[in-house]
């Protein structure tokens, strides 16, 4: 009984987390939300993220300081590489160091991958 009950609150958790992905997603995309402000300095205008957006308040509230985090993020890639339309643009990810990875470090990845998989043939 109780892997059952653990199944199923498995389960709404997960829904629950597809739910919010695909509106987060779609709050993204949205191009009539403009959750940024512009900064004047000595160098110009430069346009961040405003904290204090309605809808990043109620995210940070719900899900917390590190998923609010993720959503920034993805605003600000979005406004940096294309501001106009919001749309992904592939890109090489450093995970352990969260920032953009170099061409040299995608490359000597593949090579990585590639000799494990010649290994894994040979065994």
């Amino acid at each position: 009984m109780c892997a059952t009950r653990d199944s199923l609150v498995t389960k709404f958790m997960f829904s629950l987390l597809c739910f919010n992905y695909s509106k987060w997603q779609h709050n993204i995309n949205d191009l009539s939300w403009v959750p940024f402000k512009v900064l004047e300095d000595e160098d110009g205008s430069k346009e961040v993220v405003d904290e204090e957006d309605e809808k990043l308040v109620k995210l940070r509230d719900e899900w917390g300081e590190e998923v609010k985090s993720a959503v920034k993020r993805a605003l600000e890639e979005f406004n940096e590489f294309n501001p106009s339309d919001r749309y992904s643009v592939p890109t090489l990810w450093n995970f352990k160091q969260g920032r953009k990875a170099t061409l040299k470090e995608g490359i000597t990845y593949l090579l990585h991958e590639i000799k494990s998989l010649k290994r894994k043939r040979t065994e």
